[in-house]
């Protein structure tokens, strides 16, 4: 028989680190990875020259049952034989952690290189730790319809699963020529737009930021030109429409572009035009994904463009992501730029539903590189990201209890120019609200590992709305 022998485990000393403690301070919970000192058992198995490690479970529960129960806490990852395991903690978790004498260090979980943190933006709409909160959009799918998308980015690699192109400016704007082109190839971006928003949602950090959802399947329809121009309603129509009938297990589609004609109000009945992006709107509904839309940028406060002027699309407008001076962008200048600071080129009416950061978002680029862009467009992949992981975190919700979700966010931003209140995308508060239990404390056996639910036969109860004297601006249909 061979022996198995165990490298010694050298007794370091006690305690959580100060960056920890600070992150969990500014943050209100910090990700953390706690290392327990050497057991009896452990030292006895080195004594003897054994290498496997004795099984960790016994020691980690007996941490886990020590934590304070009223601590927000949530165990991430345990191991069979590493004496150690991961969590998400608050400062009392911590400072019980800090106590225990089985416990050797406490230190802040870092990366690493292969991935981009995610940009700034992202970290304002909460969308940045869907990975690490188990929604970053394994198995599911989601809609990007726009200039295409660069097929052979690095950040995209294996998660492209469908392309098509309508898109009839000139004699035909598609990668053939044509007017209408089908399969591999036929999304292929030349203008950089639609790569932008795609990774915004959905890169996996090799070469840019990363995106919301690293894991997510990704469906590129092309309807715009190489000059951010799109000449037909009704290829936007088709694309929609393509979707429903080519991808009915779509979970969200995301609509970075608008006409020149803007609209006060719901548009569902105005013209033929949008009595059409309304049905296929709401075709897809139907199959259950959330349809988020940019509210344009051509700085109106009281009018939208279309579709975001649809009533049961998720209309966005956009927020600064950064302190700075006076700037001129999209045809209006602003006095200073601050975080969540609604924008100046913004579109937004009494039907707009949501603000969310987008000026300005670093994610894939063009042939294969960076791209910085600014606009509603950079905003709504934000909440449609954020729909995708709820669906993802709650697979019983309706698309309406997402959208609600989304809308009912604590943050709010008023408009000076029009008065209004309106809600700041905040995704974490939105899971929080579809599915608590990916929130709370460990049980006191510290053994349930972190699980996204499974779909139930029952649907979720309805959503609390905000109290009197609130704004959530349009109530989701």
């Amino acid at each position: 028989m061979s022996v198995l022998t165990l490298i010694p485990l050298a007794a370091s000393a006690q305690g959580v680190s100060a960056e920890a403690l600070a992150k969990a301070r500014k943050d209100g919970e910090a990700r953390v990875v706690v290392m327990l000192q050497p057991t009896p058992a452990a030292q006895a198995a080195a004594a003897k020259g054994i290498r496997l490690h004795p099984v960790v479970a016994p020691d980690v529960d007996a941490v886990l049952r020590a934590l304070p129960a009223a601590g927000r806490a949530r165990v991430t990852h345990r191991f069979a034989r590493v004496p150690a395991f991961a969590m998400r903690a608050d400062t009392a978790t911590l400072a019980r952690l800090h106590r225990d004498p089985r416990v050797a260090k406490v230190d802040l979980d870092v990366g690493g290189s292969g991935g981009g943190e995610p940009d700034y933006a992202s970290v304002l709409n909460q969308v940045h730790q869907l990975r690490e909160l188990g929604v970053g959009g394994a198995g599911m799918k989601v809609g990007v319809v726009d200039t295409g998308i660069d097929t052979d980015h690095a950040d995209f690699t294996g998660r492209i699963v469908g392309e098509r192109c309508f898109c009839t400016v000139g004699t035909g704007c598609c990668p053939n020529g044509s007017t209408s082109q089908s399969g591999t190839g036929s999304a292929e971006d030349d203008q950089g737009h639609g790569t932008n928003v795609a990774g915004i949602i959905g890169g996996d950090g090799t070469v840019a930021p990363r995106g919301a959802l690293p894991q997510v399947q990704l469906v590129a329809v092309k309807v715009i030109d190489r000059n951010n121009r799109f000449q037909s309603t009704a290829d936007v129509v088709a694309a929609l429409d393509w979707l429903a009938v080519n991808h009915p297990d779509i979970d969200a589609v995301n609509l970075s572009l608008g006409t020149d004609t803007l609209f006060p109000g719901d548009c569902d009945n105005s013209a033929a035009w949008t009595q059409a992006l309304a049905t296929s709107v709401n075709n897809l509904r139907a199959l259950g994904a959330v349809v988020v839309v940019s509210s344009g940028n051509q700085g109106n406060s009281n009018a939208m463009s279309a579709p975001a002027c649809i009533s049961t699309a998720l209309s966005t407008g956009a927020t600064w992501d950064f302190n700075g001076p006076s700037r001129t962008f999209l045809g209006c200048t602003e006095a200073s730029t601050e975080p969540m600071k609604p924008t100046c080129f913004t579109n937004r009416s009494p039907t707009t539903d949501l603000y969310a950061a987008g000026a300005f978002v670093t994610a894939p680029g063009f042939n294969g590189a960076t791209s910085s862009f600014g606009g509603t467009s950079q905003a709504a992949p934000m909440a449609a990201a954020c729909a995708v992981a709820l669906k993802q975190a709650a697979p019983a919700s309706t698309v309406s209890q997402r959208m609600e979700a989304m809308t009912l966010s604590p943050t709010r931003i008023t408009d000076t120019v029009s008065a209004r209140t309106y809600p700041f995308l905040n995704c974490r508060n939105a899971l929080h609200l579809l599915n608590p239990a990916m929130f709370e404390p460990i049980p006191a056996n510290g053994s349930r590992p972190l699980r996204v639910p499974r779909p139930q036969a029952t649907k979720p109860a309805p959503l609390v709305r905000p109290q009197a004297g609130q704004s959530p601006g349009r109530a989701p249909r």
